[in-house]
């Protein structure tokens, strides 16, 4: 994650990018200790931007990078269902060699 944003949220420094990694990391320990199911892309996209805004300013955040992401998660699940299910009825409707087809 922190490789292909780089710069484009916040700017990164050792120091900072420190922070994100360790938060992040106990985000998903304590998250998987409550068998909480969570993605650790989403918990450095928030340690990213919880380092960001310690700048004191909310101008040190690119909220449109951050809108994008949230988009793609928002988008992401709907996305999926519809190509799951048209490969479902696909796989479902196939012919199937070796079996009789009875027609009505």
């Amino acid at each position: 994650m922190m490789g292909q944003l780089g710069n484009r949220i916040t700017l990164h420094s050792p120091s900072r990018g420190f922070s994100m990694e360790l938060g992040s990391a106990i985000s998903v320990v304590m998250a998987a200790r409550l068998a909480l199911l969570i993605s650790t892309t989403q918990c450095i996209s928030g340690a990213t931007v919880g380092t960001g805004l310690c700048a004191g300013t909310w101008r040190a955040i690119n909220w449109r990078v951050i809108a994008c992401i949230y988009f793609g998660w928002i988008i992401t699940l709907p996305c999926t269902g519809i190509i799951s299910g048209c490969l479902t009825g696909i796989l479902i409707n196939a012919p199937q060699f070796g079996k009789a087809v009875v027609v009505f």
